[in-house]
């Protein structure tokens, strides 16, 4: 559908025109389903922000994905949620927090054993999965 699509910071990124994870993303200048839009951190200095460590990139995904999108990804098992997101958001992590090159993330992952950007976007939505089998804290 997009294989020749160039990923533009102005557009906003949808992962599905409705909340089933087995859809490719899709850029689109109109979001179709807010439930499935991804907002990433943006810095006028900087641009996209890219994580610099396996614990920034979690807390990062934590803020940048719809809650929705984030309760259907809870209710998954891990295999089920890292095969629903392979050519959708793991596709995003690798080529807009620039898995492919060289940077502080890359290099975290690299310690850890990882080698190739499929491998690091898989891993960190595998530890992103972990985090959301977390009890959800409460206020008292």
């Amino acid at each position: 559908m997009f294989n020749n699509a160039v990923f533009d910071s102005n557009l906003v990124l949808i992962l599905g025109d409705r909340m089933n994870m087995d859809l490719p993303i899709e850029v689109t200048p109109e979001p179709t389903d807010p439930k499935t839009q991804i907002n990433p951190t943006y810095s006028p200095e900087t641009g996209l922000f890219i994580p610099s460590s396996i614990e920034e990139a979690i807390i990062e995904l934590d803020k940048m994905l719809h809650p929705e999108f984030i309760e259907e990804a809870r209710a998954m098992t891990e295999l089920e949620f890292l095969n629903s997101q392979h050519f959708s958001l793991a596709m995003w992590i690798r080529n807009n927090w620039e898995l492919w090159g060289i940077n502080p993330l890359t290099q975290s992952l690299r310690t850890q054993g990882m080698m190739h950007p499929d491998e690091m976007a898989s891993f960190l939505l595998g530890q992103f999965w972990q985090h959301l089998q977390q009890p959800l804290e409460t206020e008292n």
